[in-house]
């Protein structure tokens, strides 16, 4: 069905289109093309508008109650609204009536509040196409506090989806928000399939085609549905030598570490370098790197904290050997400010961790606020776990250590899972899994696994554990 203004006839017939008399807003009528039907007065402020019920009932659920009951107003064909703005009322009704929506930025919030007040979903739906492009840091907490202030729920929700898409790239905003909402903006990111995500990051020749270059970067799996792994994004440098780990802290995955770069006639140096990368935006951003030159360290997440634990010196371009020594000094960061510091550090006054070829050590996992390290004791060879409570800022050893005699493990892979934590180790013969319960303190009973190289940070989801396997090509689940 169409619509259109019904005014007086004008010169040669015509009827006026947006002003039926002469150029004031104080009488106005709105209504279907033919269908006869009764009309109200509207008073608002400060003019008045003769408008069909019947169809403002069929886009307002205010109207549409007006019009079921037997209240005086809606008998005598009268209606009072003086609260809303006239040209906040006229702009409802051109849509209504005309299908038009020409609202500038000033004239937006006011038909907000009045259609929100009226219950005019087709028309905020326009209102939130064109509040979208107006968003920007300066603006959206204000516009924010006007949502909550009438109590629009829709509103909020646009500007909750803005904020959490960019939830640390705003952080001089969201940063200054209250811890609930803090969470309830990060609760809002993580919604979506899970997908599982591998960073090809590893040492590759420089590629003899350009075609080549696509293969380094970021892919992607969805867990669960049945697809294929997808290249969701490049890497946000270009070298050909690097040291990179991983966290994934509010649904972004942060890179941490360094690479290689030319420094003029000198050669070669590595260069420190951190970067955030946001797949709800599709793109990279520079953060603040370590302090401590770090390479092949283990990371951790609790709370909305990244804690950086072990590694060696970045500088060096040397596989570590039996004298390498592990960095004691343990690093946290805050996303809200993009800053690390350091928290207490590695307990190795009378022990010293040794350090595998196959990953970076110490391995770390992260349940109920406390962070689990494992290593090798260099002397013995048994495996012992560290415990970090971060509330605390404490460590404490955690016995018993795993004897050579429980498991044969001289390579760690892996370290992660909840209650029990699990490990993943190999020697030449074979892979093996062995659990640990941090509440019994009690290591479980060693299984065998078929015997493969695995590398990287793998990670637990839900009752398995995926590691990458790079002389097979693939990702092992577990």
């Amino acid at each position: 069905m169409s619509f259109f203004l019904l005014p007086s006839k004008g010169p040669g017939g015509l009827a006026p289109r947006a002003e039926p008399w002469g150029n004031s807003l104080e009488q106005r009528v709105y209504r279907s093309r033919g269908a006869g039907l009764p009309l109200v007065t509207a008073q608002t402020d400060p003019c008045a508008f003769q408008v069909e019920l019947a169809r403002l009932a069929e886009e307002s659920a205010y109207f549409g109650a007006l019009a079921r009951s037997q209240m005086q107003e809606a008998a005598e064909g009268r209606l009072v609204l003086e609260h809303i703005p006239s040209g906040a009322f006229c702009a409802i009704l051109e849509f209504v009536f005309l299908g038009h929506f020409r609202l500038g930025e000033e004239e937006l919030l006011p038909a907000v509040q009045a259609a929100s007040y009226l219950l005019v979903p087709s028309f905020l739906e326009q209102c939130w196409l064109a509040l979208r492009p107006l968003l920007c840091p300066h603006n959206c907490l204000s516009y924010l506090r006007f949502a909550e202030a009438i109590g629009c729920p829709e509103m909020r929700a646009v500007l909750c989806q803005y904020l959490s898409a960019q939830l640390l790239e705003l952080a001089p905003v969201t940063g200054q928000l209250a811890p609930a909402l803090q969470e309830e903006l990060a609760g809002l990111r993580t919604r979506g399939p899970q997908q599982l995500c591998v960073l090809h990051k590893e040492n590759l020749r420089a590629p003899a085609t350009p075609d080549m270059e696509p293969l380094r970067g970021l892919y992607c799996l969805p867990l669960g549905q049945g697809g294929t792994w997808r290249r969701a994004t490049g890497l946000p440098f270009r070298a050909d030598k690097w040291s990179f780990s991983t966290a994934q802290l509010l649904n972004y995955l942060f890179l941490i570490g360094g690479y290689r770069e030319r420094r003029g006639a000198r050669g070669f140096a590595f260069r420190m370098a951190a970067f955030r990368y946001n797949p709800l935006a599709g793109c990279w951003q520079p953060t603040a790197p370590l302090l401590k030159r770090r390479r092949h360290f283990s990371t951790a997440v609790v709370g909305q904290r990244i804690y950086a634990i072990g590694g060696w010196y970045l500088d060096t371009l040397l596989a570590p050997d039996g004298g390498t020594a592990l960095y004691a000094a343990v690093e946290r960061y805050d996303p809200w400010s993009d800053s690390w510091a350091f928290v207490s550090s590695l307990p190795l006054t009378d022990f010293t961790f040794a350090v595998s070829l196959s990953h970076d050590l110490p391995l770390c996992a992260a349940h109920a606020g406390s962070i689990y390290t494992l290593g090798s004791l260099q002397r013995t060879g048994e495996k012992l776990l560290l415990r970090y409570d971060v509330g605390a800022d404490t460590w404490q050893e955690l016995l018993p250590t795993l004897t050579r005699a429980d498991a044969d493990l001289p390579g760690l892979y892996f370290l992660g899972g909840s209650e029990p934590l699990y490990v993943v180790g190999g020697n030449a013969q074979e892979n093996v899994v062995i659990s640990f319960s941090p509440g019994a303190r009690r290591w479980g009973p060693a299984r065998s696994l078929p015997k493969c190289s695995l590398a990287g940070q793998g990670v637990a989801w839900g009752s398995r554990l995926f590691m990458a396997a790079p002389e097979l090509g693939t990702v092992l689940a577990l």
